[in-house]
């Protein structure tokens, strides 16, 4: 059977922002960004990109960009659609799966197919970029009760214990639910998994001291690189390494540098100062904040090993850890989360065992009254990394050259065996095909609303002092009939443009001008029946046009039985 061969993406705009420098957005933005790229870039066939009308411009520029670099000969063709000509698109366009790359939830996708697709079943997928939120729960449960999903859909979690870690929550939440309120958690989707990539052109070994001298960096140092967010509540609590280093640094002296880049608060920083004061390593830690994105790379290329303990909830892969051993440097990390599946112990670096406990139940029970940050906070503070391993591999490091260029060079290449972004594209295209067979057993349901789906006039109607109806009559004003002789501004708003249209609006203008000049008496269902077969509009988006007119003083209506005065009337 032959399957359609277009994917459709659906895209929030904020995947089209490109940050000058290291800030605090977190790993899950920049992973998205850079899968939309890998998917333009390595997908052999056209892709369709649903973008707010906003971004469509900038996604088109990016689609150039990325074409030049490629090349134009071998770069797909991708279809960029606005959002609100999506309806007509999944309606006349076999699609082999629905992606959104934002996540992690899949009721978007899930709902645009069921509100707007017509023809054989498809899947849609979502990325699971994050789980550990507190209003994550509550999000979870009204979305899936709400959002029609089927076996042949997909949550992407990026690793194995993101997968397991999402099972453990929705296993709780169906729990409760059943003993609480005796009803179902529907949750038919399927968790699959597939990692992040690494762009390993951008991140490779490169002369050192070509990249210290760039960088000012010391040439006579071994530096050790931490690269990340410096937050003891969004990533990791950097003064237990501080601790750690201190015995490395006693050892080696002079010989070693522990190198902290990446955004830090003012009150962290303060409190990291004061640390290093304590433990005498003024000289020995250099800190970096606001350094352009650019210079990222380069910082792997000039140190000689990576570590990060990571502690936090948040921390369902790790894409620092990739980006070191893509650059040829060992890695010491902490045996926790998604950094887990990401080192060979022993042969792309070295892990920390990591200790936690059961200590969570009054802050369990305050959650919902703080934010998020404040939780992970609290719960890294209980996670801990073996500190004398840390010290240990470290030193182990340090002080064999050979191990670290050995240990250096299997980590890129266990880079580029695994985590290449070609190698994930694949994984994707997998995925959706095999979803894609399993869709072909499901019977579609029939189109619906969906209980996400607002109601605007249902709901409001009664806020008005009166509703238009079939039988009013239009005409056109004075401001209108300037307005059809370009005499005046129509003064559509630029917001608005997705919805009314400047060309659409003048149509529909010279045509009451017409029946007005010739005083045909025109009533709203006439004009619905009449522009919307001779423009293809539908009767809610003549409706539009008429109310935005009657708005901005361009026609009049008269309801049924009202007086008209003569006088209203422009003349020919």
């Amino acid at each position: 059977m032959m399957l359609p061969a277009t994917v459709g993406l659906l895209l929030p705009g904020t995947f089209l922002r490109h940050p000058d420098a290291i800030s605090g957005e977190p790993g899950s933005s920049v992973a998205g960004r850079e899968l939309l790229r890998a998917l333009l870039t390595y997908s052999e066939v056209p892709l369709t990109l649903f973008v707010s009308e906003y971004h469509a411009d900038a996604m088109r520029r990016e689609c150039l960009i990325l074409a030049d670099i490629t090349g134009f000969d071998t770069f797909p063709s991708h279809r960029i659609i606005p959002i609100h000509q999506m309806a007509y698109a999944l309606a006349n366009m076999p699609l082999l799966a629905l992606h959104d790359l934002n996540g992690p939830f899949l009721d978007l996708v899930a709902y645009a197919r069921s509100r707007f697709a017509d023809g054989a079943m498809f899947p849609v997928t979502c990325m699971e970029y994050g789980f550990s939120y507190q209003n994550f729960l509550r999000e979870l449960v009204v979305r899936l009760l709400l959002t029609p999903t089927y076996p042949c859909d997909a949550l992407v979690c990026t690793t194995q214990v993101a997968k397991q870690a999402t099972q453990n929550i929705l296993q709780r939440l169906r729990e409760r639910l059943q003993e609480d309120f005796g009803c179902s958690l529907p949750s038919p989707f399927q968790l699959a998994v597939i990692p992040h990539g690494i762009d390993t052109d951008l991140f490779k070994p490169r002369d050192k001291a070509d990249m210290r001298t760039l960088l000012e960096l010391p040439k006579d140092k071994l530096i050790v690189l931490y690269m990340g967010r410096i937050d003891p509540a969004s990533k990791s609590d950097v003064i237990p390494l501080l601790i750690a280093f201190q015995r490395v640094a006693q050892k080696h002296a002079d010989q070693v540098l522990l190198l902290l880049v990446g955004p830090i608060t003012d009150i962290y920083r303060g409190k990291v100062d004061e640390v290093i004061r304590e433990l005498g390593l003024q000289g020995k830690v250099l800190l970096r904040t606001g350094i352009p994105k650019v210079n990222v790379p380069l910082y792997y290329s000039a140190a000689d090993i990576f570590i990060s303990l990571s502690d936090t909830l948040q921390e369902n892969f790790g894409l620092t850890p990739l980006e070191a051993m893509a650059s040829g440097l060992p890695v010491v990390v902490s045996d926790w989360a998604g950094y887990r599946e990401l080192v060979v112990h022993g042969e792309t670096g070295f892990k920390v065992p990591t200790m936690w406990g059961e200590s969570d139940e009054t802050l369990c029970d305050l959650a919902p009254f703080y934010d998020w940050s404040s939780d992970h906070f609290y719960v890294g503070q209980t996670v801990a990394a073996k500190p004398e391993a840390v010290a240990h591999f470290l030193d182990l490091l340090v002080s064999n050259e050979p191990l670290r260029q050995e240990i250096g060079k299997r980590a890129r290449q266990h880079v580029l065996s695994h985590y290449h972004w070609r190698n994930i594209v694949r994984q994707f295209w997998e995925l959706w095909s095999t979803l894609r067979e399993v869709a072909t057993s499901i019977e579609r349901s029939f189109k619906t609303d969906g209980l996400i789906r607002p109601r605007y006039y249902c709901d409001f109607q009664h806020f008005a002092t009166f509703a238009i109806h079939g039988d009013d009559r239009v005409y056109l004003t004075q401001r209108g009939f300037r307005v059809c002789c370009r005499k005046e501004g129509l003064f559509l708003l630029d917001d608005a443009r997705s919805l009314l249209r400047s060309d659409a609006a003048m149509k529909f203008l010279r045509f009451i001008r017409y029946c007005t000049a010739l005083r045909l008496p025109l009533t709203i269902a006439q004009v619905e029946k009449v522009v919307g077969h001779k423009w293809k509009m539908s009767p809610e988006e003549v409706r539009r046009y008429i109310l935005w007119a009657f708005k901005y003083g361009l026609i009049h209506i008269h309801h049924a039985g009202e007086e008209i005065k003569g006088s209203s009337l422009p003349q020919r």
